[in-house]
């Protein structure tokens, strides 16, 4: 197991830069129950901070399983007016909220795939309101992630003994967040944030009316960006707490949105995507006037296609993100089996909602406005990875000039 001290270095990094309280502001956190040991840890954190008051839900997965086998779909998807309240009377408050993930692989077989999916984006529909305060970066809010044995056991299947496993996986998450360098972990993720930053100012001052995919995999993709788009990546700053804020730990993308109407061509996805503990692998997807007009999926079809099925928008892409191959998580060469990591691996697009952000005003757009300024709408968003060590990207102009934006997988700039 880790020391004491890494693991108050690890929860120190994900408070004091991961939702960066003001004094006195209250932290509302969600962490596996196995791990309410890390809990304490990151709540003594919280109030070295300054934090007002610190409150902390235990979720899990064995229990959610449990539900999914024995519950009636109908009684799954409800959502009490009650838990909606309780999610607006704390952001009333301007709180933070904090995510702890712990990722159990395999977690739902047995479960009915198709059931799962509809419970999941019935209860994606209806709490979609209080999500604004995250997906509009109003208040801080931050997703980071605690092992367990079974899912270090899925990402080092050669390692025998349990207790290694997972000190390595341990290790590889402290890894990604720069806490195996020299010098303080607070700021030296503090300078990778920056060169994230500066990766955003140089595509933000291109502006390009488009992007070019291109890989040895098959991935063809054109990919079109609405007028005043923005590119955001590592931290952000919450519009009512005027605080700074890193939404991932770890993170390696920048990010904008796609126009909703325009991409064209086939994407490959390059790893497996787990969708609610549900595994969806060897897919591709083909967009005609920015909607998905034929996929194709190895394993997880049916968890595909009821995400497909969502909604209007659920077919439609929500975020084009730019990825490294040479980065920090890339060069792990490991598939955790957990989007929060793989997605930093690797060049991803999500269907589904973009982040009003990603337009200049976006956040204070309706609904209408946002389908208007060409940003997708929808309850949900669900990343997968296509980047590759071939992957090419060209950025083209509004009058057709094309300039590298990745050769070989890597920025050009």
């Amino acid at each position: 197991m880790p020391s004491k001290k890494q693991l108050k270095t690890y929860a120190r990094l994900i408070v004091a830069h991961g939702v960066n309280l003001r004094p006195g502001q209250t932290l509302v956190m969600t962490v596996p129950a196995e791990h309410y040991e890390f809990a304490r840890l990151l709540q003594e954190e919280a109030y070295a901070c300054g934090a007002g008051k610190v409150e902390i839900e235990f979720t899990d997965p064995v229990t959610q399983r449990n539900n999914y086998l024995y519950a009636s779909e109908r009684k799954l998807s409800e959502v009490r007016e009650s838990e909606i309240l309780k999610y607006r009377e704390t952001q009333g408050e301007q709180a933070a909220f904090l995510h702890i993930i712990s990722e159990y692989p395999g977690i739902l077989k047995g479960v009915d795939e198709a059931k799962a999916g509809r419970v999941r984006i019935a209860r994606a529909k209806a709490l979609r309101s209080v999500q604004e305060y995250s997906m509009k970066s109003f208040g801080q809010w931050c997703i980071a992630a605690i092992p367990n044995t079974a899912w270090a056991k899925k990402v080092f299947p050669d390692i025998k003994d349990d207790g290694e496993a997972l000190e390595a996986l341990y290790q590889a998450i402290f890894h990604t967040v720069y806490m195996d360098r020299k010098g303080n972990a607070v700021e030296n993720w503090r300078r990778h944030g920056d060169g994230i930053r500066r990766h955003c100012e140089i595509m933000n001052g291109f502006q390009f009316a488009a992007l070019h995919f291109t890989s040895g995999l098959g991935t063809d993709l054109l990919v079109p960006l609405p007028k005043g788009h923005i590119w955001g990546g590592g931290r952000e700053l919450a519009s009512l707490t005027g605080q700074w804020f890193d939404p991932n730990i770890p993170t390696e993308e920048i990010f904008t949105a796609p126009h909703r109407m325009k991409t064209e061509g086939t994407v490959a996805a390059s790893r497996p995507l787990c969708i609610g503990g549900q595994i969806v692998d060897g897919f591709s997807l083909t967009f005609h006037k920015g909607k998905v007009t034929d996929w194709k999926a190895k394993k997880g079809a049916k968890t595909l296609e009821s995400l497909l099925a969502s909604d209007s928008g659920s077919v439609r892409l929500g975020e084009v993100a730019l990825v490294p191959y040479d980065s920090s998580i890339s060069n792990l060469n490991l598939l955790f089996y957990e989007t929060l990591f793989d997605e930093n691996a690797a060049c991803h697009l999500a269907l589904g909602a973009a982040y009003p952000t990603c337009v200049k005003g976006g956040e204070q757009m309706s609904d209408k406005e946002l389908r208007a300024a060409g940003l997708n709408v929808s309850s949900v968003h669900e990343d997968f990875m296509f980047g590759t060590e071939d992957l090419s990207v060209t950025g083209i102009a509004s009058d057709g000039a094309e300039t590298p934006v990745f050769r070989k997988g890597n920025f050009v700039f």
